[in-house]
């Protein structure tokens, strides 16, 4: 018996749909899965325009399910506007993710990443004092205004993008199975320039 997917699930699936239509994400995607496959790793310093390829895919992921009141909350939702420019070794990032359900809210992000080397590894992290957040829900809305206090979407940025090495592990390899790859990633460093990142990434990976 084949279960029909859900109005909701229906909606997702068009968004990710659209999303995919309007923000490709083939192109870095690509070159990343085509090159772990066959080196094993991939090096590049990429645009400002590939990383905001890869952080709408980090933001959209890092609020597909949260927690309230302990349970776990299926969100609908999607990021309809990601920019970033990187100057001087510091990206600055403005991000908007619109929640469909189970609220209405439209959150804003600011925030700006720097270099960061702990015990040889280097990676990003925020820079202190850099995020900040605007939560915009319909007026006299309470309810929302409570799920997101519960939510605490701060404490969510912070935790997340305090640490994006982590966060690429945990969702880039499923990205990368769309482009019929599957694997582990084993070493992730990342470095801003002038106006570029560099990424490096290696990893054991065979075809799908």
């Amino acid at each position: 018996m084949t279960l029909r997917p859900t109005e909701d699930q229906e909606i997702q699936a068009q968004i990710e749909k659209t999303t995919a239509r309007l923000f490709s994400t083939s192109d870095i995607e690509a070159r990343i899965a085509d090159a772990l496959l066959h080196r094993g790793e991939f090096q590049e310093n990429i645009s400002a325009a590939d990383l905001e390829v890869i952080l709408r895919n980090i933001v959209y992921v890092m609020f597909a399910k949260q927690k309230v009141a302990g349970r776990d909350i299926d969100i609908l939702h999607n990021v309809p506007i990601m920019n970033i420019e990187i100057d001087n070794e510091e990206a600055f990032v403005d991000f908007v993710v619109h929640i469909h359900k189970p609220i209405i809210v439209f959150l804003e992000f600011k925030y700006s990443l720097i270099n960061q080397e702990e015990d040889g590894c280097q990676s990003l992290c925020l820079r202190e004092g850099s995020l900040r957040i605007k939560e915009k829900t319909r007026r006299f809305d309470v309810k929302a205004k409570a799920a997101l206090t519960a939510m605490n979407v701060p404490k969510i940025a912070r935790n997340e993008m305090s640490d994006l090495t982590n966060v690429i592990r945990r969702t880039l390899p499923n990205q990368l199975q769309k482009k019929g790859v599957e694997g582990e990633l084993r070493d992730i460093r990342l470095f801003l320039n002038e106006h570029t990142l560099n990424v490096y990434l290696k990893g054991e990976f065979e075809p799908r």
